[in-house]
């Protein structure tokens, strides 16, 4: 009777375990998808987006990182925060960058659970995440704001970027991106080598846009990208960030289409499905640079051979 028993419980057990899935996986990214959390642990999470918390799950959670909206304070502190108003989700009323950072320290959301969450500025965030270079982070810049001066207001939020990304070392962490190309350009011109997306209506436009500005890619919704797109943006040297993956489906379907980035909204899914491939590609990589390694600690086969002297 034990025996049966155990062999039962044997076979449930078996049963129940997930077969591992491998993905080929050819992009721009080392044939591997970066996975970062939307907003942290995206839109149906049990903390909001943008919070600290939420941010700080989805990296304990096994992501490459985050994405972020970030907003700018009227004294030029840079916030985490989605919506155009301020009153939409938390204790507070206006736009962010009507205030200054003063006066939005203390507030907090109001979204029922999310009573306990503190509305945070970058300089928060990075300062209380262990290794912050370890991780990649994507600033959705909204460029929300009262001020008709585009150029002044342009030229403070780049330099806040500026500020931010270089005291923390992020410069080959941080993707920036940003429906505005006026914005991109003036970024563009300060600091040429970050890395900056243009967030498109289509993807038409955005891989002009792309190619117009030198930009180093493209961010879009997946339901509006296919893999042939994304392969023709590849071919033009152009990475792909795709968001708007929630469901499980939805996050297997974005994979399937080959991007470099995916903004998840589904977090813990994404990253047990990607695992396998990921863990299997960065030891192939490794075992290439190893490889690469070995063949320049080679002795110079030259000082090998024995050189005929003509006789007399």
């Amino acid at each position: 009777m034990n025996k049966i028993l155990l062999t039962f419980l044997v076979l449930i057990t078996t049963s129940c375990e997930k077969e591992e899935i491998f993905f080929e996986i050819t992009n721009l990214n080392r044939d591997m998808i970066a996975i970062l959390g939307h907003g942290g642990m995206g839109i149906a999470s049990t903390y909001p987006m943008n919070s600290f918390e939420s941010i700080a799950n989805c990296i304990n959670l096994g992501t490459d990182g985050s994405e972020m909206d970030v907003q700018m304070t009227r004294d030029g502190v840079l916030v985490a925060f989605h919506d155009y108003d301020l009153s939409t989700k938390t204790d507070l009323k206006g736009v962010v960058n009507s205030l200054t950072w003063e006066q939005i320290k203390n507030g907090h959301y109001n979204e029922s659970p999310y009573v306990t969450y503190a509305i945070i500025s970058l300089e928060q965030l990075f300062s209380n995440i262990a290794n912050v270079g370890a991780y990649r982070f994507t600033f959705d810049c909204k460029l929300y704001r009262e001020t008709t001066d585009d150029t002044t207001y342009f030229n403070q939020f780049t330099d806040a970027i500026i500020e931010i990304v270089e005291k923390y070392d992020l410069q080959r962490k941080i993707c920036i991106e940003s429906g505005d190309k006026e914005f991109l350009k003036v970024l563009q011109s300060k600091r040429r080598w970050y890395r900056l997306f243009i967030y498109p209506e289509n993807f038409e436009e955005g891989l002009n846009t792309a190619k117009e500005l030198g930009l180093y890619g493209i961010t879009i919704s997946t339901n509006q990208i296919s893999a042939s797109q994304i392969e023709t943006a590849h071919n033009e040297g152009i990475r792909v960030t795709v968001w708007d993956a929630n469901s499980e489906q939805e996050n297997y379907e974005a994979i399937e289409k080959n991007p470099d980035f995916i903004q998840t909204d589904n977090v813990k899914y994404l990253v047990g499905l990607l695992s396998p491939t990921l863990e299997e590609t960065r030891a192939k990589n490794a075992a290439r640079i190893d490889s690469i390694r070995n063949r320049r600690n080679l002795p110079d086969s030259t000082s090998q051979i024995n050189h005929l002297v003509p006789s007399n």
